[in-house]
């Protein structure tokens, strides 16, 4: 065996391993939790995305045509100041973990909880997952395993897809 001989088995043994890697890294796989179907990632807004005027609070979605709203009775002179947690109902517990996000839940600069909800616009049948997210757990306010929650703060913790 020649030393170019040698050089090629070296390069095509190390080449074989990284080829199987991407093979099994394809969307459906659990390598690395890659959905099978297209769609936006979406999270709850960080508090400083939030904008109040009279007691009625928004924040931009990531989704074309989406948007967070909420409403605070005579909040008319509160701002959002923290992220406190947010509820996702599991409709589906496959894989995939389907189901809809319920609300992302904020404390105000009065003390007050402000719960925030994502608006599809004409959007409203899309279809929303988790997938294997370590931030989303079953919520201890609940007895149900359906309801998960997120009290994670770092940006996009909070996290789940639209198709």
């Amino acid at each position: 065996m020649t030393e170019r001989d040698v050089h090629k088995s070296v390069f095509w043994m190390l080449l074989y391993p990284l080829l199987f890697t991407f093979v099994h890294a394809a969307p459906a796989s659990n390598y690395l939790n890659i959905p099978d179907w297209p769609g936006d990632q979406e999270s709850c807004p960080s508090p400083r995305d939030i904008k109040g005027m009279m007691g009625i609070f928004s924040a931009p979605a990531k989704s074309e045509g989406a948007e967070w709203v909420g409403v605070l009775v005579d909040g008319a002179m509160e701002a959002v100041t923290n992220f406190e947690k947010s509820y996702f109902v599991l409709t589906h517990q496959g894989v995939d973990k389907v189901g809809f996000i319920n609300s992302c839940i904020y404390v105000t600069s009065g003390g007050r909880y402000l719960n925030m909800h994502l608006d599809l616009g004409g959007h409203y049948k899309q279809v929303m997952w988790i997938g294997n997210s370590l931030s989303w757990k079953e919520s201890r306010d609940f007895s149900s395993s359906t309801i998960l929650e997120c009290t994670d703060t770092y940006r996009d913790a909070c996290s789940f897809y639209l198709k």
